[in-house]
């Protein structure tokens, strides 16, 4: 690690309205095409629910095992984001070639191990004990989903290269294009369709779905590239020398890998709270599902204010700037959106949660979570946003390790032993979320006080 040195190139924090300003230009953006990817997800889930709820199965229980093996990928690609940021911020333009052709090829060599564990998804459904007559849909559908993987990553390196920039507008675009495309292949390929002509596209069910997918993947990351014509060209101009650097490979992995297990066990600590909900009988997990679903959503905010965060935190770090207060006013601004979404659901969650079902006991059910969900909303802001500031700043092995602790040692017994022992209610399983994103809150915000007070190194 290099230390930094004062560079003009990044302003420095100014006032706290300025700097506002500023991380709600990156963030607002990264906001929208994450609700985006959201939004594919439930298209999906409309589509598959339209033609049969064989297929929906096969597809859920696809798209589950899917995700949480490719999220390992995604989260090791965000962890690199600070080499781009502190380059830019240092104003190193000439490293930013290279360092996108490092990015490409490592995100290529993620992919093909990630890809290779979707052979396992059948046997791993059996084992979890699944419905028999959902594996074999499923199963397909995550075999067909392998192939697109590679360029998941890719589209994800990419839009962590641009947002290093601060160019967080391209992967919106290409997100909202690609949301369009989702749902004609969707529309064609999973029910099938008679194009004029006298061409039949015939009904895939689960497998049209994941080529749905893949398509619009390979597609985003086609458009993605074009829009990045820039740091393709120099790329491309980068020697195989340089591309395949060891000093560079040992500084992605030590970067990415802690991201890539936190990410991956974080949101593998919320399904395991969902298999344990679910033994407490059928009202109990559907209302896990629709109180997921909800703050989901809301937390799609400060995931962008952490994303937005993270690249001006690098910024200011490869700039040789102080960057405590930009952390501050970004977690202050995640938490007081938390804040108004947890009051929220206490008002209306009543209204909401019977746009998703109208059976009484589900609701009933679903509105004991809520109060939990926002006791938790304020932690889970400042847990999500305190991260990405600490990942600008390249600190991402002991933030990664309070996180899995928190979650694997301390949220999921507990909430298990209240959830089933105590209780024998979803609320009590909740309740050990809230312990667990309680804890890192307060553990990511000490660690970030500690490590803005000493002089920054560039990774």
């Amino acid at each position: 690690m290099d230390p930094v040195s004062a560079s003009p190139h990044t302003p420095p924090p100014s006032t706290l309205a300025d700097e506002t300003r500023r991380l709600t230009r990156l963030a607002w953006p990264i906001v929208v095409g994450q609700v985006g990817l959201v939004s594919m997800g439930l298209v999906d889930v409309a589509v598959c629910g339209s033609v049969s709820g064989e297929v929906l199965a096969a597809v859920g229980a696809g798209r589950i095992f899917s995700f949480g093996i490719v999220l390992f990928g995604f989260g090791a690609l965000r962890g690199i984001e600070p080499i781009f940021a502190q380059a830019w911020g240092a104003g190193e333009r000439n490293r930013m070639g290279s360092a996108l052709a490092q990015c490409m090829a490592f995100a290529v060599a993620l992919s093909l191990p990630l890809a290779a564990l979707h052979m396992l998804c059948g046997p791993a459904l059996t084992l979890l004990g699944q419905p028999p007559e959902a594996i074999p849909g499923a199963h397909e559908y995550a075999v067909i989903s392998a192939f697109g993987v590679p360029a998941a990553l890719v589209f994800t390196g990419l839009t962590a290269w641009l947002q290093g920039q601060g160019r967080v507008r391209a992967p919106m675009v290409v997100v909202a294009v690609g949301n369009v495309l989702n749902l004609i292949l969707d529309l064609l390929l999973v029910r099938g369709a008679a194009l004029p002509g006298g061409l039949d596209v015939p009904a895939l069910g689960a497998a049209g779905c994941a080529w749905a997918s893949n398509a619009v993947n390979y597609g985003g990351a086609l458009m993605l590239l074009w829009l990045s014509t820039d740091g393709v060209g120099a790329a491309r101009r980068t020697p195989w020398s340089t591309v395949f650097s060891k000093a560079a490979w040992r500084k992605m992995l030590g970067l990415g890998l802690p991201v890539g297990v936190q990410t991956g066990l974080e949101v593998w600590a919320f399904n395991v709270a969902g298999l344990i909900v679910g033994t407490l009988g059928a009202a109990a997990l559907g209302a896990h599902v629709i109180a997921m679903q909800l703050i989901s959503l809301t937390f799609m905010v400060p995931f962008g204010v952490g994303a937005a965060a993270s690249a001006r935190v690098g910024n200011l770090v490869g700039a040789g700037h102080k960057w405590r207060s930009t952390g501050l006013i970004a977690v202050a601004m995640g938490a007081s959106w938390m804040a108004v979404s947890a009051v929220s659901l206490l008002l209306f969650g009543d209204t909401v949660v019977q746009l998703f079902t109208r059976d009484a006991t589900v609701v009933a059910v679903t509105l004991t979570l809520l109060p939990v969900a926002a006791v938790f909303q304020v932690a889970d802001g400042i847990q999500a946003v305190a991260f990405g500031v600490l990942r600008g700043a390249g600190d991402t092995r002991v933030p990664a390790l309070v996180n899995v602790l928190a979650y694997w040692v301390l949220g999921i017994p507990v909430g298990c032993y209240v959830g089933v022992h105590l209780t024998g209610e979803p609320w009590g399983v909740w309740s050990g979320l809230a312990v667990g994103l309680t804890v890192v809150s307060v553990l990511m915000m000490g660690r970030m006080w500690t490590v803005s007070a000493k002089r920054t190194v560039r990774v």
